[in-house]
């Protein structure tokens, strides 16, 4: 099982899921799920939002204004579009209140284009208003569905909760999607095995030597047979990076060649390595980690083995590595000791022997796992 991590976001001066440290008034402005939150106000948005705020206090002010900037533009939408009738009246209201008894020529000049030019504006208004309702829909359509299967054949998810979900795609890959993020892959990987990344996301990539598996994120791509890995991609021409924990990966910048070709300028990464793209995708650092990471070979053959391990502490590790949240009755269950080694499995195949072990059963739906009490029947869900 190969396993690699991609980054790709805005620099920020603490680690944060969504990375809004660093962000400005104008950042905050051009943000989807920001601008989601402030127009929908979803309680799993508002959720979000008062977390991350209670975390940094010092960013209140901006995100206060950048608020009050996108209420102060988000028009009403309005039943009806104004007919020549409306504006006719609305420019005989301003007429008849400028208008002088005795105007002289050339007062009669100036009434005659600010006649005009009213119409110009109240018709322009108009026009702003539709765009502004058009954008809000566009806005709210496109990030408040978890989940759309597509016309064409492709499956958009976007994860507007606080929490990790994970998505299982049809050759059995998986990729635990973070908050604030969106991927979209085919219903079914027929011709070509491709996922496109808006955010960030941990996949682990079923191996198929026939058929690559490629992950795009704006002009940058990961090409893998067969590994795990995390994707950031929260804005486009700031920084990507990946990370590989295990087998071979290659980065390349898609744009710099055909589309059935692999570029010149192609990074190759091996275990433990990572490269960094910045300035606009132009300035190129690969480096090797000075601490083996946890989904590496050697340290998850050390960290996923268990000798008479309780069952809570088993989760606690697989939800701590893979960023998690494996819902379970501790109570019921946590105590029951297992000696397993579970590093050369992937993370729903972990979670598939443990209940097999303990004669559970196990869910995946919606993003979440589930795992219920031996006698229950319940049956794993794609």
């Amino acid at each position: 099982m190969l396993v690699w991590n991609i980054y790709y976001y805005k620099p920020i001066e603490s680690v944060s899921v969504t990375n809004y440290s660093n962000y400005e008034v104008e950042d905050f402005l051009h943000d989807d799920f920001f601008i989601n939150w402030v127009l929908n106000n979803s309680s799993e948005h508002q959720a979000f939002w008062d977390k991350w705020l209670l975390d940094n206090p010092g960013r209140k002010k901006i995100v206060e204004s950048a608020r009050q900037i996108i209420l102060s533009i988000n028009v009403k939408t309005l039943d009806n579009g104004l007919n020549d009738a409306e504006i006719d009246a609305i420019v005989a209201t301003v007429q008849n209140h400028f208008h002088d008894n005795s105007p002289e020529p050339a007062e009669k000049v100036f009434k005659l284009y600010q006649t005009q030019w009213f119409r110009i504006a109240a018709v322009l208004l108009v026009f702003i208003s539709v765009g502004l309702i058009f954008l809000k829909t566009r806005t709210s359509s496109s990030t408040n569905p978890p989940i759309a299967e597509q016309a064409d054949g492709y499956i958009n998810i976007t994860n507007n909760t606080t929490e990790s979900k994970l998505v299982r795609m049809d050759d059995g890959s998986l990729a635990v999607l973070k908050p604030g993020s969106g991927i979209k892959y085919p219903k079914s990987f027929k011709a070509a095995r491709e996922a496109y990344l808006t955010g960030e996301a941990f996949f682990e990539i079923h191996k198929n030597p026939a058929m690559p598996f490629i992950v795009h994120s704006h002009d940058m791509a990961v090409r893998v047979m067969g590994t795990s890995f995390t994707v950031r991609s929260f804005s486009i021409n700031q920084e990507f990076k990946v990370t590989v924990n295990t087998g071979k990966v290659l980065v390349y910048n898609q744009k710099e060649a055909p589309k059935s070709e692999l570029p010149k300028a192609i990074v190759t990464l091996l275990p433990n390595q990572q490269v960094t793209y910045t300035s606009k995708l132009t300035l190129v650092k690969k480096e090797t980690l000075p601490v083996p990471l946890t989904l590496s070979t050697p340290v998850a053959q050390k960290e996923f083995t268990f000798d008479g391990a309780p069952l809570s502490e088993i989760i606690d590790k697989i939800d701590k590595s893979y960023d998690v949240n494996i819902e379970y009755d501790k109570a019921a269950l946590g105590h029951i000791n297992l000696s397993a080694s579970l590093s050369d499995r992937p993370l729903d195949e972990k979670v598939k022997l443990i209940c097999k072990a303990i004669n559970a059963s196990c869910q995946f739906i919606d993003g979440r796992i589930i795992i219920s009490n031996p006698g229950l029947n319940h049956t794993t869900t794609n």
